[in-house]
């Protein structure tokens, strides 16, 4: 069965940047090869480092209250046995040292991010493949995951879509049925691609997909293969 097929990237990945800031150098090749977390941009780390300073010390000056109140409970506990202090006071501290392992909580939280803003300076690839045009160029503002950067195409495998005729498809079964045909088992049909210049590919592949809803536009279902192409041919 001969079919007019399309190659296709089997990913095609959107790059964009996770936080918002000035692009200061791109660093790939467009359309050269790209590997899986490869630096293709990188953002201006500067005011993500500066954020990432004032987390520490925030941390810092968190940790440091905590372990005050922590001192004041530990010294009231006693006196207030001899009736040197109120049980007011008491509660007083113990309400204060919970909320100083509150507060030490949330600025880990926003240390954790801080540190996580700064990695996202570095833009890396989601996947092995060809990357395209870059959309945005050095000196650029970025604002964040709505800007996209630039795609990158997983080529191998690659995929081979095409469409089966719906009358063809009513063929095969009525002679499936007859015993005249057999299919392979669970649809795993062998595709061999042939090029634009009537050569063939020197690698097989396999159906990978076919669905069973027919177009009412073309009278055909989508069909698909894929084939190992480790050469990028």
């Amino acid at each position: 069965f001969e079919y007019i097929g399309q190659t296709a990237g089997s990913r095609e990945v959107e790059v964009r940047a996770r936080v918002t800031g000035i692009l200061l150098k791109r660093n790939f090749t467009e359309g050269g090869p790209v590997k899986k977390g490869q630096s293709l941009y990188s953002i201006d780390p500067a005011p993500f480092r500066a954020a990432l300073a004032r987390a520490e010390a925030d941390v810092a000056g968190a940790a440091a209250r905590l372990d005050q109140a922590k001192r004041n409970a530990a010294r009231l506990g006693p006196l207030l046995a001899e009736k040197a202090v109120s049980q007011k006071e008491l509660d007083d501290a113990l309400s204060a040292e919970a909320v100083g392992e509150a507060d030490l909580k949330a600025a880990r939280a926003r240390l954790v991010e801080a540190r996580l803003g700064l990695e996202y300076t570095r833009v890396e690839s989601p996947v092995t493949g060809v990357a395209g045009r870059s959309l945005r160029s050095e000196g650029s503002l970025v604002s964040g995951p709505d800007v996209l950067l630039t795609t990158v195409t997983r080529v191998d495998p690659i995929w081979v879509n095409f469409g089966i005729p719906d009358n063809e498809q009513l063929r095969l079964q009525k002679e499936t049925e007859a015993g005249r045909l057999q299919l392979p088992r669970d649809g795993r049909f062998e595709v061999v691609v042939k090029l634009a210049d009537g050569s063939v590919y020197s690698r097989t592949g396999r159906l990978a997909f076919s669905d069973i809803r027919v177009s009412g536009q073309t009278g055909t279902s989508d069909a698909r293969a894929e084939i190992p192409n480790p050469d990028g041919k």
